[in-house]
């Protein structure tokens, strides 16, 4: 058996919410011709929030899923991955870990803090660069932040 960390499509995980999700009617279309990097979501108990996959999915997004065991800076590097969403189940020492590896990169990292009826999503790294200490997102704003960052990225 590989020790290599086991990478699993998001899709895979989350199908049932993904093809809820996929019928679904879109209501906006401010996000057409909008390139979207692919994203990896990090976490064990999958809490990224119905926007935000929605959001991720209607802009295009390949989404891809790694536990926090198996996610390393090398890792992430390996992978391209442009957006990076850590779930509350990332120790801090590795967010800072993984932001610290992945400073001065194109990367951008955010993760959730729950809070008493849902979570608020925290920048870490904002296309490489540190942004700890920056407002963070309730889950309605946070679609909006996604759209607004690929959108710099496609300009780019």
């Amino acid at each position: 058996m590989s020790s290599a960390p086991q990478l699993a499509p998001a899709n895979d995980f989350l199908s049932e919410l993904f093809e809820k999700l996929s019928s679904l009617p879109s209501h906006s279309n401010s996000a057409t011709g909008v390139s979207c990097p692919t994203v990896l979501l990090v976490g064990r108990n999958g809490a990224w929030g119905t926007a935000a996959l929605k959001s991720l999915e209607k802009l295009g997004s390949e989404l891809s899923y790694v536990t926090p065991q198996d996610v390393t800076p090398e890792f992430l590097r390996s992978g391209s991955y442009k957006l990076i969403l850590l779930d509350s189940t990332v120790d801090p020492e590795q967010r800072k870990q993984l932001t610290s590896e992945l400073s001065g990169s194109q990367a951008s990292i955010f993760y959730t803090f729950p809070v008493e009826n849902g979570c608020w999503w925290v920048p870490t790294l904002l296309r490489g660069q540190d942004c700890h200490g920056a407002p963070a997102f309730r889950r309605n704003e946070f679609p909006l932040e996604l759209e607004r960052i690929f959108q710099e990225q496609a300009e780019s």
